[in-house]
């Protein structure tokens, strides 16, 4: 009982520690907040910095207005929690449920969140989530890790100067000791890595029963381009180096490749704002921000390693914590869907990379993401607990208790609500074969007629899919994927949209791609369009009885929908031969939006949207080449059918990887810590 006191009571300081700064607590105005409408534009405007949010919370319940919360980062400290501005916008969104255009007025009101303060609060927040944490209560703190960490993350305010500039307005470069502003940045981080070393370093071994709380507390820090879980694993991967784990293969590897990545092309001028993938993205393109994401990247892939060895791995307590963060994403995703307040709360505790849906309905041309960032990527989180729960009731014969079976009844619920809002498609499809594929192995004990089995399932899809292609055109089926590249191609400058739409399609319709490409455009062409195009029209790398390699890969972009989405990144993405091998560096995107030329046959509305490759296989090779991504494929192969082939905690992997080829996942770091999640457990969990 003792326990759930303290957990209440630490849970009740982090409402607190979330609310407060927003109160009027700490301000002496003498202004007070009145209704938002029309009216009150100008009164907002003239008493900025001296109104709390909570203040224009609670008068402006039951307010009939459209109204969003949004941070403003760049104010003073002066001014945080309180409002800054108050605009009026004209919203026109189409809702997907019924196709008709929705037109609102929305009152836009700013509310202060200076990201050096915010910085300072997160951090507390998600330092007292970790008291919830039952660890090893002695510790031995070692300063010189604490002081090079600290040190080595101050560095990225200057690495990466052009996104930090933008979202403070206290930042200052120079290196002076007079610069208070390096100098709080750099205490803060110390104050972090100190409690890392004093709380959580002695909890090593039971941090991975925790992971599903990784898409709850999301871990982004408010205007800034790190995030809470990086900083962890930094610490156990200069842990696990000083250890006496310097030199092994995946280090010597590591530094090869970080070699080549100096080699590639550095545009500095090109900047990312990060976007919905802020806190887990290179933002800038140049020599020393590559330097600091390679050096963290490896840091924290030797923390995974150092803490992949310590782990001990609670089947149950992971069963439990998986239903609980599943029920909380579903509640906070819908709260923050119909309160605008709850909405920015969200935002501003749990370290949200970007603001939640502020909308039950679906938007035309998006999914229902609720809390996320990614509908995908918490779609297959949802398709994951479900699929982890059915091993654990059906293969592995776990039992429950009657309030567990309360627990498992409620969180099922949710989280099957929150895959079907998430409108994820594959993980649902995944999640009618996997099982039934569990169940084959299971109940069908003769290997032979197993064996017998697969290959009748095969032919059949193969079948299916020769059909499927007659039907479709082989010609339409082979060229599509090359089709939609070219449209999005800067090909005839000249022309504008619809004429140079019709010059592609006569060349197209005549199979004269390579005449399209290479005489007509001679040069304006990505080389990933180039390279591919020669292999279709040249008929590279064909097999007997096999279609050409694009034609199969074309297939599975229509199969999949994803034609137009591979079609833009194979106009965008133009690597050198080095840069195709290896990479361009570790969560680097710069080169790959900005360096090719292209013009996006699309509707205005989406034209300055962020295009992401949608596929993580595609991630991997911008970020490691084809070399890299030959290493995944081939190590999770090898986990798959040899290593862990009995084990049917495998299935998780193979449910992974199957979402993770359509979806954009690998560039979160909830969804890394999960697939890190499954390689440990296929080691350690005996169940």
């Amino acid at each position: 009982m003792l326990k759930y006191k303290n957990y209440l009571f630490i849970i009740l300081i982090i409402l607190i520690t979330s609310i407060l700064p927003f109160s009027n607590l700490f301000s002496d105005s003498e202004f007070e907040a009145v209704r938002i409408d029309e009216s009150s534009i100008g009164y907002y405007q003239s008493r900025t910095c001296s109104i709390s949010l909570i203040d224009v919370f609670l008068e402006n319940i039951g307010n009939n207005n459209k109204i969003k919360y949004n941070n403003n980062n760049y104010v003073g400290i002066e001014c945080f929690g309180k409002v800054t501005g108050l605009d009026k916008s004209l919203t026109i969104s189409q809702l997907s449920d019924t196709g008709l255009d929705q037109i609102s007025n929305t009152y836009i009101v700013s509310i202060g969140t200076n990201s050096q303060l915010t910085f300072v609060l997160q951090s507390i927040i998600w330092c007292l989530f970790f008291f919830l944490i039952r660890g090893k209560t002695n510790y031995n703190i070692n300063f010189l890790i604490i002081l090079f960490l600290s040190l080595t993350f101050t560095f990225q305010h200057l690495s990466e100067g052009r996104f930090y500039s933008q979202v403070n307005k206290y930042y200052d470069a120079s290196m002076t000791l007079k610069n208070y502003y390096l100098i709080a940045v750099f205490i803060t981080f110390y104050l972090i890595f100190l409690y890392i070393s004093i709380f959580i370093d002695k909890q090593d071994s039971t941090l991975i029963n925790y992971v599903p709380f990784a898409f709850l507390f999301v871990g982004t820090f408010n205007g800034k381009n790190i995030n809470f879980y990086l900083i962890i694993l930094s610490y156990f991967g200069l842990k696990h180096i000083l250890n006496k784990n310097f030199i092994n293969r995946f280090n010597i590897s590591y530094f090869i490749f970080s070699l080549l990545w100096f080699l590639s092309r550095r545009d500095s001028n090109s900047f990312f704002d990060t976007d919905k993938l802020r806190g887990f993205i290179n933002s800038s393109n140049n020599h020393f921000s590559l330097l600091f994401w390679s050096f963290i990247i490896w840091l924290s892939i030797n923390g995974l390693i150092f803490l992949y060895k310590k782990s001990d791995v609670n089947i149950y307590l992971l069963k439990r914590n998986f239903l609980i963060s599943g029920i909380l994403i579903v509640f906070f995703g819908i709260i923050g869907a119909i309160s605008p307040f709850s909405n920015f709360m969200n935002f501003m505790t749990f370290g949200q990379n970007k603001r939640g849906i502020n909308s039950i309905i679906s938007v035309a041309g998006n999914t229902w993401r609720g809390f996320g960032a990614s509908a995908e990527s918490y779609g297959e989180y949802f398709g994951f607990i479900i699929l982890f729960l059915f091993i654990l009731f059906i293969s592995k014969k776990i039992k429950v208790d009657n309030v567990q079976f309360i627990l498992l009844v409620i969180g099922i619920v949710g989280v099957v609500y929150g895959l079907y809002k998430t409108n994820n498609f594959a993980s649902a499809l995944s999640l009618f074969l996997l099982p039934f594929l569990i169940l084959l192995n299971q109940k069908v004990s003769n290997k032979d007629l197993l064996v017998k089995i697969k290959i009748v399932f095969i032919l059949i899809v193969f079948v299916s899919l020769f059909f499927l292609i007659q039907m479709m055109n082989y010609e339409y089926v082979s060229t599509e994927l090359l089709y939609e590249s070219a449209q999005h191609s800067n090909l005839f400058e000249n022309l504008d949209n619809h004429e140079k739409f019709l010059e592609i399609t006569n060349y197209f319709n005549e199979g004269q791609i390579d005449g399209l490409l290479n005489v007509a455009n001679e040069g304006k062409s990505s080389t990933t369009l180039t390279f591919l195009s020669r292999i279709y029209t040249q008929n590279t790398f064909n097999l007997p009885l096999i279609p050409n390699i694009v034609s199969i890969i074309s297939l599975v972009s229509i199969l999949i929908n994803r034609t137009e989405m591979w079609g833009i990144f194979i106009a965008k993405y133009s690597p050198n031969l080095l840069e195709s091998l290896f990479g361009n560096g570790p969560y680097q995107l710069n080169n790959y939006l900005f360096i090719q030329d292209i013009r996006l046959d699309v509707p205005d509305r989406r034209i300055n949207s962020l295009f992401l490759p949608h596929s993580s296989f595609l991630d991997i090779i911008i970020f490691f080449g084809l070399v890299g991504f030959t290493f995944f494929i081939v190590y999770n192969a090898y986990l798959y059918f040899i290593k862990h082939k009995n084990s049917e905690y495998r299935y998780l992997l193979l449910f992974l990887i199957i979402n993770f080829s359509k979806s954009d996942s690998l560039l979160y770091i909830s969804s890394v810590l999960l697939l890190w999640l499954v390689y440990t457990i296929l080691d350690k969990e005996k169940t």
